[in-house]
């Protein structure tokens, strides 16, 4: 992890980082090896950025206290942890675009898996369809919901959740994040949920709205909602790894219920609206259809039942097997009233469902296709498409995803907001999706803080693998990324570049796989040049590549190593 002191504007510096050696660990909760043992905070707590801490136990903060973790803050999960923030508790999770919060697994890279540890679990007093419910994960002391929907636990933004989902039951785990009876008084903003052995999100009650989600990875379902969720979500992004499903259920994009009941007529109803969502199932390429690995369990796109009124707007689903299925009497009912609805909605979806006419579930409802293409509705298509129909042509890269719309992509200048269910707490944006034709990757909101290579993410790089030299001179006129010098090089070289304004700077190398081997820069920067000296002495020889990314630009380039 690198940190860098102020920079004053104007000055010429000369700065020396190195990454630092291993941070000073700190144990979160009753002890290493604890498995399921409770541990309570029952005062407030505040983390430092400079110290690495292992989660372990059943965490909770007891309430009514509160847990404060500061931006670049990296907790590790034991097996089994769980972070528990409790009814009346608050955690105050604040990350930045350059400096996020990150709870990982406790495994070395490469030997990380979904389920290495529990996950984090927001509980609150808004109102739920139950009565004072237990949180599912088995978590004893999980109670939540109430009478407050503009109940406040606290922020969490600019926030990573890698490998959770640990399973100490078969179909009873915890999900990467799970929120009970969340209100809307709590700031929840850009997360990202990697490979949770459970449900990415899920929801159970409260009024909490959300924005800029990622769900990656993810073993089960992407975004899940029950027992009366009534919050606003805008800008989401969900990836399937084809080769993770959830081997005992169905793999879904979307799921919904209003409770356990398919006659269930428990209020409030769960009604979320999401708006400009991008859902990527593991056929991401047209290459990848039909070669999916064989026994794999990825099902719909959206799977909506139990009563619920989930409504969807000025979105995309692409590469998943099969359409929708809305199931139960109730959740038919629910889309024949127009209370449950799915509005400016582009699909792709490469087979039809046994005794279907369609990609969509007409064994569960057989109206399903034609309310789906009702005219107004705005959707397409409820035939049999490939994703280069809808313009994503740049996923070919798990690990560096380019989910921004082509040229020509009927995502572009086909949103509509004029639904009043859309007249309050969005944006209005001209494309469906969660990303802006209008800009490159390194300007969308995932640049600098996310990580699609958790696997291969040394949270404890030692100092023997680079070495930093900055210098800050005059103000160039325009952004650079020059070739290394020397290249080919053996074992260090020197990258240089320009910033012509202050920005949050990454810079990192990846091999030919699009494996992270080093992360050289990730910190706030003002105007000027700059050079970086990487040292790969503990890299095999091969061809690198290194990219440069800001708010506003990203760049790459490659470079030789020659041992």
């Amino acid at each position: 992890m690198h940190r860098f002191a102020s920079l004053l504007a104007g000055a010429i510096l000369l700065a020396s980082a190195t990454a630092q050696s291993q941070l000073p660990e700190v144990i979160l909760g009753p002890g290493l090896n604890s498995g399921r043992t409770e541990f309570n905070q029952n005062y407030n707590r505040v983390l430092s950025s400079d110290t690495a801490y292992v989660l372990t136990g059943i965490y909770y903060v007891d309430s009514t206290h509160s847990l404060t973790i500061p931006a670049g803050t990296v907790i590790f999960g034991d097996t089994a942890a769980t972070l528990v923030i409790s009814r009346g508790a608050k955690i105050y999770a604040q990350g930045t675009a350059g400096n996020p919060v990150v709870f990982t697994s406790n495994k070395a890279p490469g030997s990380r898996q979904p389920g290495d540890w529990g996950g984090v679990i927001i509980l609150g007093a808004a109102p739920l369809n139950k009565v004072n419910p237990s949180i599912e994960g088995g978590i004893i002391g999980g109670s939540y919901g109430g009478t407050d929907p503009d109940d406040n636990s606290g922020v969490f933004a600019y926030v990573r959740i890698e490998y959770p989902g640990y399973r100490f039951q078969i179909n009873n785990e915890v999900n990467g994040l799970t929120m009970g009876g969340v209100g809307r008084g709590t700031e929840l903003h850009h997360v990202q949920v990697s490979y949770s052995f459970d449900d990415s999100y899920e929801w159970f009650g409260g009024t909490v709205n959300a924005s800029h989600l990622i769900a990656f990875g993810g073993t089960d379902d992407d975004f899940d909602s029950d027992f009366g969720w009534t919050g606003r979500v805008q800008y989401a992004f969900g990836l399937r790894d084809e080769n993770v499903w959830d081997a005992n259920g169905e793999s879904n994009g979307f799921e919904s219920d209003n409770d356990g009941s398919s006659t269930s007529t428990d209020q409030p109803w769960t009604e979320p609206i999401f708006s400009n969502v991008t859902l990527v199932g593991p056929a991401r390429t047209d290459a990848m259809v039909g070669n999916l690995p064989i026994g794999n369990k990825f099902q719909y796109s959206a799977v909506i039942r139990r009563s619920s009124r989930l409504k969807i707007f000025n979105s995309v689903i692409t590469g998943y097997p099969w359409g929708l299925s809305i199931r139960d009497v109730n959740t038919i009912a629910a889309a024949s009233s127009d209370t449950l609805q799915i509005r400016n909605l582009s699909l792709t979806a490469d087979l039809q469902p046994s005794g279907s006419g369609s990609v969509h579930d007409e064994g569960r409802w057989a109206g399903v296709t034609a309310w789906f293409n009702t005219a107004g509705y705005d959707n397409s298509s409820s035939v049999i498409r490939f994703p280069i129909a809808v313009g994503l042509t740049n996923m070919e890269n798990l690990n560096a995803p380019n989910p921004v719309p082509a040229p020509g992509s009927e995502l572009i200048g086909s949103a509509d907001f004029s639904s009043e269910y859309l007249a309050s707490g969005f944006d209005v944006t001209t494309y469906r999706g969660a990303f802006d034709p209008g800009k490159t990757l390194g300007q969308q909101w995932t640049a600098g803080w996310t990580n699609f290579n958790p696997q291969n993410t040394d949270y404890n790089a030692s100092s023997s693998t680079t070495d930093i030299e900055i210098v800050l001179s005059e103000v160039p006129a325009s952004f650079t990324l020059e070739q290394n010098y020397p290249n080919p090089f053996n074992p260090s070289t020197t990258i240089r570049f320009s910033l012509p304004v202050r920005d949050i700077i990454t810079l990192k190398v990846y091999n030919v796989l699009g494996q992270e081997v080093a992360t050289l820069l990730n910190g706030e920067l003002l105007a000027g040049r700059y050079e970086a000296t990487f040292n790969a002495s503990a890299l095999a020889s091969g061809m690198y590549i290194y990219r440069l990314q800001g708010q506003s630009f990203s760049q790459t380039m490659k470079m030789m190593l020659v041992k």
